[in-house]
Protein backbone atom coordinates (compact mmCIF):
# COMPACT_ATOMS: atom_id res chain seq x y z
CA UNK A 1 0.00 0.00 0.00
CA UNK A 2 1.37 3.40 -0.99
CA UNK A 3 -0.77 6.28 0.23
CA UNK A 4 1.68 8.94 -0.84
CA UNK A 5 3.87 11.26 1.14
CA UNK A 6 3.53 12.81 4.61
CA UNK A 7 5.37 15.87 5.92
CA UNK A 8 5.70 16.37 9.67
CA UNK A 9 5.81 19.71 11.46
CA UNK A 10 6.89 18.91 15.02
CA UNK A 11 8.16 15.34 15.11
CA UNK A 12 8.23 14.62 18.84
CA UNK A 13 7.31 11.45 20.68
CA UNK A 14 3.78 11.00 19.38
CA UNK A 15 4.38 12.02 15.77
CA UNK A 16 7.68 10.14 15.76
CA UNK A 17 6.03 6.96 17.03
CA UNK A 18 3.42 7.10 14.27
CA UNK A 19 6.08 7.84 11.66
CA UNK A 20 8.03 4.75 12.67
CA UNK A 21 4.86 2.67 12.44
CA UNK A 22 4.17 3.97 8.93
CA UNK A 23 7.73 3.14 7.94
CA UNK A 24 7.31 -0.38 9.32
CA UNK A 25 4.01 -0.84 7.50
CA UNK A 26 5.32 0.70 4.29
CA UNK A 27 2.04 2.54 3.84
CA UNK A 28 3.26 6.10 3.37
CA UNK A 29 6.53 7.81 2.52
CA UNK A 30 7.94 10.08 5.23
CA UNK A 31 8.80 13.35 3.51
CA UNK A 32 10.12 16.53 5.08
CA UNK A 33 10.47 16.90 8.85
CA UNK A 34 10.87 20.14 10.75
CA UNK A 35 11.36 20.74 14.48
CA UNK A 36 12.31 23.79 16.53
CA UNK A 37 15.95 23.24 15.55
CA UNK A 38 17.55 21.55 12.56
CA UNK A 39 19.51 19.28 14.91
CA UNK A 40 16.28 18.10 16.53
CA UNK A 41 14.76 17.41 13.11
CA UNK A 42 17.84 15.40 12.13
CA UNK A 43 17.55 13.32 15.30
CA UNK A 44 13.86 12.70 14.55
CA UNK A 45 14.72 11.52 11.04
CA UNK A 46 17.39 9.20 12.45
CA UNK A 47 14.97 7.71 14.99
CA UNK A 48 12.28 7.29 12.36
CA UNK A 49 14.61 5.78 9.80
CA UNK A 50 13.14 7.90 7.03
CA UNK A 51 12.45 11.48 6.02
CA UNK A 52 14.42 14.63 5.27
CA UNK A 53 15.19 17.29 7.86
CA UNK A 54 14.54 20.88 6.80
CA UNK A 55 14.95 24.29 8.41
CA UNK A 56 11.86 26.17 7.23
CA UNK A 57 8.21 25.34 6.61
CA UNK A 58 8.38 27.33 3.39
CA UNK A 59 10.99 24.92 2.02
CA UNK A 60 8.89 21.80 2.58
CA UNK A 61 7.89 19.87 -0.54
CA UNK A 62 4.34 19.04 -1.52
CA UNK A 63 2.70 16.09 0.19
CA UNK A 64 -0.61 14.27 0.35
CA UNK A 65 -0.58 14.46 4.16
CA UNK A 66 0.67 17.03 6.65
CA UNK A 67 0.94 16.15 10.34
CA UNK A 68 1.28 18.99 12.84
CA UNK A 69 2.70 17.05 15.77
CA UNK A 70 3.93 19.95 17.90
CA UNK A 71 2.83 20.76 21.45
CA UNK A 72 -0.83 21.70 21.83
CA UNK A 73 -0.21 25.40 22.40
CA UNK A 74 1.74 25.73 19.13
CA UNK A 75 -0.68 24.02 16.75
CA UNK A 76 -2.72 27.06 15.74
CA UNK A 77 0.37 29.21 15.13
CA UNK A 78 1.93 26.46 13.04
CA UNK A 79 -1.29 26.02 11.08
CA UNK A 80 -1.19 29.72 10.27
CA UNK A 81 2.49 29.49 9.33
CA UNK A 82 1.77 26.55 7.04
CA UNK A 83 -1.13 28.36 5.40
CA UNK A 84 0.99 31.45 4.76
CA UNK A 85 4.19 29.65 3.71
CA UNK A 86 3.18 26.75 1.46
CA UNK A 87 1.15 26.75 -1.74
CA UNK A 88 -0.61 23.79 -3.31
CA UNK A 89 -2.31 22.51 -0.16
CA UNK A 90 -5.59 21.94 -2.01
CA UNK A 91 -6.91 18.48 -1.16
CA UNK A 92 -3.92 17.71 1.05
CA UNK A 93 -4.95 16.28 4.42
CA UNK A 94 -3.68 18.37 7.34
CA UNK A 95 -4.21 16.94 10.82
CA UNK A 96 -3.00 17.21 14.41
CA UNK A 97 -2.81 14.76 17.34
CA UNK A 98 -4.02 16.89 20.26
CA UNK A 99 -6.87 15.29 22.18
CA UNK A 100 -7.94 18.60 23.69
CA UNK A 101 -8.55 20.31 20.34
CA UNK A 102 -10.83 19.73 17.39
CA UNK A 103 -10.68 21.53 14.06
CA UNK A 104 -10.70 25.05 15.51
CA UNK A 105 -6.91 25.21 15.79
CA UNK A 106 -6.60 24.40 12.08
CA UNK A 107 -8.95 27.22 11.08
CA UNK A 108 -6.12 29.28 9.49
CA UNK A 109 -5.84 26.51 6.88
CA UNK A 110 -9.48 26.69 5.81
CA UNK A 111 -8.63 29.26 3.12
CA UNK A 112 -6.12 26.90 1.48
CA UNK A 113 -8.59 24.23 0.44
CA UNK A 114 -6.84 21.60 2.56
CA UNK A 115 -8.86 18.76 4.10
CA UNK A 116 -8.68 19.18 7.88
CA UNK A 117 -8.83 16.60 10.66
CA UNK A 118 -8.06 16.05 14.34
CA UNK A 119 -6.71 12.59 15.17
CA UNK A 120 -6.21 11.29 18.71
CA UNK A 121 -4.66 7.82 19.15
CA UNK A 122 -5.87 6.80 22.60
CA UNK A 123 -2.65 5.40 24.00
CA UNK A 124 0.67 6.63 25.26
CA UNK A 125 3.00 7.12 22.29
CA UNK A 126 6.35 7.30 24.05
CA UNK A 127 7.99 3.97 23.18
CA UNK A 128 10.61 4.30 20.46
CA UNK A 129 10.30 0.56 19.82
CA UNK A 130 6.51 0.45 19.46
CA UNK A 131 5.57 -1.99 16.68
CA UNK A 132 2.54 -2.28 14.43
CA UNK A 133 1.58 -5.47 16.25
CA UNK A 134 1.64 -3.64 19.60
CA UNK A 135 -0.30 -0.70 18.18
CA UNK A 136 -2.93 -2.98 16.66
CA UNK A 137 -6.41 -2.30 18.04
CA UNK A 138 -5.52 1.14 19.43
CA UNK A 139 -8.58 3.39 19.36
CA UNK A 140 -7.98 6.38 17.09
CA UNK A 141 -10.64 9.06 17.61
CA UNK A 142 -10.97 11.18 14.48
CA UNK A 143 -12.92 14.34 13.69
CA UNK A 144 -12.90 16.18 10.40
CA UNK A 145 -14.40 16.73 6.99
CA UNK A 146 -15.62 13.66 5.14
CA UNK A 147 -12.88 14.17 2.56
CA UNK A 148 -10.21 14.27 5.26
CA UNK A 149 -11.53 11.24 7.14
CA UNK A 150 -11.92 9.15 3.98
CA UNK A 151 -8.24 9.62 3.23
CA UNK A 152 -6.96 9.51 6.80
CA UNK A 153 -8.67 6.23 7.67
CA UNK A 154 -6.42 4.00 5.49
CA UNK A 155 -3.38 5.72 6.97
CA UNK A 156 -4.51 4.55 10.42
CA UNK A 157 -5.83 1.11 9.51
CA UNK A 158 -2.55 0.39 7.70
CA UNK A 159 -0.83 0.35 11.11
CA UNK A 160 -3.61 -1.57 12.86
CA UNK A 161 -5.43 1.34 14.46
CA UNK A 162 -9.12 1.03 15.32
CA UNK A 163 -10.87 3.85 13.44
CA UNK A 164 -13.40 5.78 15.55
CA UNK A 165 -14.84 8.81 13.72
CA UNK A 166 -16.82 11.28 15.84
CA UNK A 167 -18.77 14.47 15.30
CA UNK A 168 -17.86 17.60 17.23
CA UNK A 169 -17.43 16.72 20.92
CA UNK A 170 -16.67 18.52 24.18
CA UNK A 171 -12.90 18.30 23.80
CA UNK A 172 -12.04 19.55 27.28
CA UNK A 173 -14.18 16.92 28.98
CA UNK A 174 -13.10 14.19 26.55
CA UNK A 175 -9.42 14.92 27.08
CA UNK A 176 -9.84 15.07 30.86
CA UNK A 177 -11.50 11.65 30.75
CA UNK A 178 -8.73 9.94 28.82
CA UNK A 179 -6.10 11.66 30.96
CA UNK A 180 -7.71 10.15 34.06
CA UNK A 181 -7.58 6.68 32.54
CA UNK A 182 -3.99 6.99 31.35
CA UNK A 183 -1.88 9.59 33.12
CA UNK A 184 -3.68 9.71 36.45
CA UNK A 185 -3.81 5.91 36.63
CA UNK A 186 -0.02 5.89 36.26
CA UNK A 187 0.32 8.56 38.93
CA UNK A 188 -1.94 6.63 41.31
CA UNK A 189 0.09 3.45 40.67
CA UNK A 190 3.28 5.36 41.47
CA UNK A 191 1.71 6.71 44.65
CA UNK A 192 0.54 3.22 45.66
CA UNK A 193 4.07 1.87 45.27
CA UNK A 194 5.37 4.65 47.52
CA UNK A 195 2.87 3.61 50.20
CA UNK A 196 3.80 -0.06 49.81
CA UNK A 197 7.48 0.72 50.22
CA UNK A 198 6.71 2.79 53.32
CA UNK A 199 4.78 -0.22 54.61
CA UNK A 200 7.92 -2.35 54.25
CA UNK A 201 7.77 -3.92 50.79
CA UNK A 202 10.96 -3.84 48.70
CA UNK A 203 10.65 -1.60 45.64
CA UNK A 204 10.69 -4.54 43.21
CA UNK A 205 7.99 -6.35 45.16
CA UNK A 206 5.85 -3.21 45.29
CA UNK A 207 6.18 -2.84 41.53
CA UNK A 208 5.15 -6.47 40.98
CA UNK A 209 2.14 -6.19 43.28
CA UNK A 210 0.98 -2.99 41.61
CA UNK A 211 1.46 -4.27 38.06
CA UNK A 212 -0.40 -7.51 38.77
CA UNK A 213 -3.30 -5.60 40.33
CA UNK A 214 -3.47 -3.31 37.32
CA UNK A 215 -3.42 -6.25 34.93
CA UNK A 216 -6.23 -8.07 36.73
CA UNK A 217 -8.19 -4.82 36.90
CA UNK A 218 -7.88 -4.38 33.13
CA UNK A 219 -9.13 -7.94 32.63
CA UNK A 220 -12.14 -7.21 34.84
CA UNK A 221 -12.93 -4.00 32.99
CA UNK A 222 -12.73 -5.71 29.61
CA UNK A 223 -14.80 -8.65 30.81
CA UNK A 224 -17.67 -6.94 32.60
CA UNK A 225 -16.96 -3.25 33.28
CA UNK A 226 -16.35 -1.32 36.50
CA UNK A 227 -19.88 -1.45 37.87
CA UNK A 228 -20.05 -5.25 37.94
CA UNK A 229 -16.52 -5.94 39.10
CA UNK A 230 -15.75 -3.26 41.72
CA UNK A 231 -14.75 -4.82 45.05
CA UNK A 232 -13.23 -3.75 48.35
CA UNK A 233 -14.21 -2.37 51.75
CA UNK A 234 -16.43 0.46 50.46
CA UNK A 235 -18.57 -1.90 48.40
CA UNK A 236 -18.78 -4.28 51.39
CA UNK A 237 -19.78 -1.45 53.72
CA UNK A 238 -16.69 -2.11 55.85
CA UNK A 239 -16.24 1.24 57.58
CA UNK A 240 -13.74 -0.08 60.13
CA UNK A 241 -11.27 -1.06 57.38
CA UNK A 242 -11.61 2.38 55.80
CA UNK A 243 -10.97 3.98 59.20
CA UNK A 244 -7.82 1.87 59.47
CA UNK A 245 -6.72 2.99 56.00
CA UNK A 246 -7.21 6.64 56.88
CA UNK A 247 -5.36 6.22 60.16
CA UNK A 248 -2.38 4.55 58.49
CA UNK A 249 -2.16 7.19 55.75
CA UNK A 250 -2.55 10.03 58.25
CA UNK A 251 0.35 8.57 60.23
CA UNK A 252 2.77 7.75 57.39
CA UNK A 253 1.76 10.06 54.52
CA UNK A 254 -0.44 12.84 55.96
CA UNK A 255 0.02 14.90 52.79
CA UNK A 256 -1.82 12.15 50.86
CA UNK A 257 -4.95 11.89 52.98
CA UNK A 258 -6.99 13.99 50.55
CA UNK A 259 -5.80 11.86 47.62
CA UNK A 260 -7.29 8.78 49.28
CA UNK A 261 -10.51 10.58 50.19
CA UNK A 262 -11.11 11.93 46.69
CA UNK A 263 -10.53 8.53 45.07
CA UNK A 264 -12.61 6.77 47.72
CA UNK A 265 -15.52 9.13 47.09
CA UNK A 266 -15.53 7.96 43.49
CA UNK A 267 -15.68 4.34 44.65
CA UNK A 268 -18.52 5.34 46.97
CA UNK A 269 -20.38 6.91 44.04
CA UNK A 270 -20.08 3.64 42.13
CA UNK A 271 -21.25 1.62 45.15
CA UNK A 272 -24.26 3.94 45.46
CA UNK A 273 -25.13 3.41 41.81
CA UNK A 274 -25.05 -0.34 42.39
CA UNK A 275 -27.25 -0.02 45.46
CA UNK A 276 -24.79 -1.84 47.72
CA UNK A 277 -25.08 0.37 50.81
CA UNK A 278 -27.82 1.15 53.29
CA UNK A 279 -28.40 4.78 54.24
CA UNK A 280 -26.60 4.59 57.58
CA UNK A 281 -23.45 3.10 56.06
CA UNK A 282 -23.56 5.57 53.20
CA UNK A 283 -23.68 8.51 55.59
CA UNK A 284 -20.83 7.06 57.64
CA UNK A 285 -18.65 6.80 54.54
CA UNK A 286 -19.59 10.31 53.44
CA UNK A 287 -18.44 11.59 56.82
CA UNK A 288 -15.15 9.69 56.59
CA UNK A 289 -14.41 10.95 53.08
CA UNK A 290 -15.29 14.57 53.77
CA UNK A 291 -12.26 16.88 53.53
Amino acid sequence: MDLGRINIIGCGRAAGSLARLWVEAGSVCIGDVINRTFESAERAVTRTGAGHAVTAVSSMSRAEYWLIGANDDRIEDLAELLADSVTGLERSVVFHLAGRFGLEVLEPLAKTGACLAALHPVRSLTDAKLTVEEFRGTACVAEGSSAALDRLQPLITSIGGSWLPVDSINRGLYHASVSIVSNITKAVAWKAQKWQQKAGLPAATAATVTHQLLQSTMVDLARAGAKKTITGPVVRGDTSTIEAHLGAIRHSHPEDIDVYRVLARTVLELAQERGDLDEETLQRFQSLFRN
